[in-house]
């Protein structure tokens, strides 16, 4: 696979991920489990934004 269709494949697979995540309800997890769970979101959002931005040529901080 070329780059580009990488890319475009990742940034599919994280925005499961997001939805996954953030549908995930955090009724019975204790503190630790939840901090968790938001770690996980948050560094995949980071991580698609970076590919977003890769895709594109554009400087992270458009995003």
């Amino acid at each position: 696979m070329i780059d580009f269709q990488k890319n475009t494949y990742e940034i599919g697979q994280l925005q499961r991920e997001l939805n996954h995540t953030g549908s995930c309800t955090t009724q019975g997890l204790t503190k630790e489990e939840i901090a968790h769970l938001d770690e996980r979101f948050f560094l995949a959002i980071e991580k698609l934004n970076k590919l977003i931005a890769k895709l594109n040529n554009k400087p992270e901080v458009f995003f």
